[in-house]
């Protein structure tokens, strides 16, 4: 019975997110749930059927590969392509097999045949394999896109959202290890489920348009100035991405890292880039600016003995800032000290340790 209520729930999802509008995660998710509902119902009825037997075959091998796919275009980030060749090999592979036992014309013996067989072995390692590196290089494009050190509430809504797919994916793959189709495919149901429950009741997912106005990608405190402004979730995280290059190298420390200086780097506008800053970081782009530059500090004084010797001064000009009156404000303002007594308070605890 739980395999009809996953089944069912699963094709309600995807009627309820083909009537919203449509992101390109969308589509993927639309056409997984599609997978969902078809692998519930064909597990469900297909008892002795051949023709249900064979054609059940491949659906366990594509939750994987979708799940990844699914994670790059929510987090708009790219991959290597022998990353997703690697992932729908053991598809490629499976139809291939299929191919060949339906021309040798021993199918039906593989199928139905209550003892193990070669193919078996192979397409259970297949299942595994599909399943555990899609989670893992799922997780990969997770802890990269939290490099970019995102800390809106928007974001992680999103990350929260991916995790659950990620993780009840992988809980529903481990339980292959049992080697019992009956438990893994109710753990797939119960997946649905949950997806379900999140999805309608724990967050806006499905009720909500996920362009604009949407709160799912919005922050709450997101400028209302930037509502006009239209990117692409793949465009957005190009500009986070180049700009996050930029901030590695430290480009920061230099007093001319404007906001157009940064906008001709990395080949955008001012306008998409300020929308991106205030959508992702919930602020200006000159007080994020400020932030890295006073992190630098901080860290320096913390880390670097020399640098605790610095003059106010020298401490502004190492870090970007044009002069030492503006740095003071905005380092009391992060902080609550002077950069005098924060360097006062760093010599005391270093001495007591």
């Amino acid at each position: 019975m739980i395999y009809i209520l996953g089944s069912f729930l699963s094709l309600f999802l995807l009627f309820i997110l083909w009537y919203k509008q449509k992101t390109k995660s969308d589509y993927i998710l639309i056409i997984w749930l599609l997978v969902l509902t078809l692998d519930l119902f064909l597990y469900y009825f297909k008892k002795d059927n051949f023709f249900l037997n064979v054609l059940n075959v491949p659906f366990p091998l594509l939750h994987g590969p979708l799940l990844f796919l699914y994670t790059r275009s929510m987090l708009g980030i790219s991959s290597k392509k022998i990353v997703l060749l690697l992932l729908f090999l053991p598809l490629i592979i499976c139809f291939l097999g299929l191919s060949y036992l339906l021309v040798v014309e021993k199918l039906d013996e593989t199928l139905f045949l209550n003892k193990t067989t070669s193919w078996g072995v192979v397409y259970f390692v297949f299942v595994l394999l599909s399943g555990f590196s899609s989670v893992g290089y799922s997780l990969r494009l997770i802890s990269k896109y939290e490099s970019f050190q995102f800390s809106s509430n928007t974001q992680q809504n999103k990350l929260k959202w991916l995790r659950l797919l990620i993780f009840g994916i992988g809980i529903t793959w481990c339980s292959i290890l049992l080697n019992v189709s009956e438990i893994t495919v109710a753990f797939l149901a119960v997946f649905v489920i949950a997806l379900g429950y999140y999805g309608l009741v724990m967050t806006p997912y499905f009720l909500e348009s996920q362009i604009g106005n949407s709160n799912f990608y919005r922050g709450k405190n997101a400028s209302r100035k930037t509502d006009s402004v239209l990117l692409s979730q793949e465009n957005e995280n190009e500009i986070i991405e180049k700009l996050q290059q930029l901030i590695e190298k430290k480009l920061f420390l230099n007093p001319n890292f404007t906001q157009q200086f940064v906008a001709k780097k990395i080949k955008t506008n001012t306008a998409y880039l300020s929308y991106v800053v205030n959508k992702y970081y919930e602020q200006s782009f000159s007080s994020y600016l400020n932030d890295l530059r006073i992190k630098f500090i901080i860290d320096q004084i913390e880390s670097n003995p020399k640098f605790r010797e610095y003059t106010t001064q020298a401490i502004a000009e190492s870090a970007g800032f044009k002069n030492a009156d503006s740095f003071t404000i905005s380092f009391k303002k992060k902080t609550g000290l002077t950069p005098f007594q924060y360097i006062t308070e760093t010599k005391a605890k270093i001495r007591k340790h």
